[in-house]
């Protein structure tokens, strides 16, 4: 919708009361905002001033510091404004200090029920399938295969994307570790690749801080890892 012509004949009242929604069904807060960003720009002289007020009405304390920051440093609209730059630099603080922010909007609520996801696996050898279960039906799915079938393999959930990280491919032709990060986007069901890891890492810890992803430890043969990567 934030790509056809009607979304940017919207008035900046408009705008912001359809931002303001609960029932909003986006993937991730950043949507919403680069939304914002492309209306106002679609006419910079016009809209200029009402940046500020749209900002607002993005829930800015559900975005990723790492994205502020980039925000910060590359969007000439926000950098040229001292007042949102100030405003965002005050937000990307409280995240990284994780400061309680209880004033800020609840998060928007899912249009979808929650899933958890499972990929890979080892049965005789390793295994390509990903399955997302819905606790609420008690359904599985079977979704798009791995590229590379993985066991020991890690996962994690950022910006809506499901990312798989490591792990080995362990085959009648012989076994190899992987450095590799696919991405899985839920909304069209496909895997595309990421930079991989600087090493290969099986049975590998994965975690998510602030938007990053970090891998933890792993083994490459008969080396286990004590070193962490994001």
């Amino acid at each position: 919708v934030s790509k056809q012509e009607e979304f940017f004949n919207l008035s900046h009242c408009q705008l912001a009361t359809l931002i303001s929604r609960d029932e909003l069904n986006v993937r991730c807060e950043s949507e919403v905002f680069h939304a914002c960003i492309n209306w106002v720009q679609y006419d910079c002289e016009q809209r200029r001033p009402y940046v500020q007020a749209l900002l607002r009405a993005v829930r800015c304390h559900a975005l990723t510091p790492h994205f502020l920051q980039m925000q910060l440093q590359k969007c000439e609209l926000l950098r040229s404004d001292a007042r949102c730059k100030d405003y965002l630099a005050q937000i990307f603080q409280d995240l990284t200090l994780h400061k309680p922010t209880p004033q800020v909007q609840p998060g928007r609520a899912p249009k979808v029920g929650q899933l958890i996801y499972t990929a890979g696996g080892y049965y005789r050898q390793s295994l390509g399938y990903l399955e997302a279960f819905n606790p609420r039906d008690g359904s599985w799915v079977r979704l798009a295969d791995l590229q590379v079938p993985r066991s020991g393999l890690g996962g994690c959930v950022v910006g809506g994307l499901f990312y798989a990280v490591g792990g080995r491919n362990n085959s009648p032709d012989g076994n190899t570790d992987s450095a590799a990060i696919d991405c899985y986007n839920p909304m069209t069901n496909r895997w595309s690749p990421c930079a991989p890891m600087s090493v290969p890492r099986n049975r590998i810890g994965v975690g998510v801080i602030d938007g990053m992803i970090y891998a933890v430890g792993g083994s490459h043969g008969c080396v286990h890892h004590s070193s962490v990567e994001r």
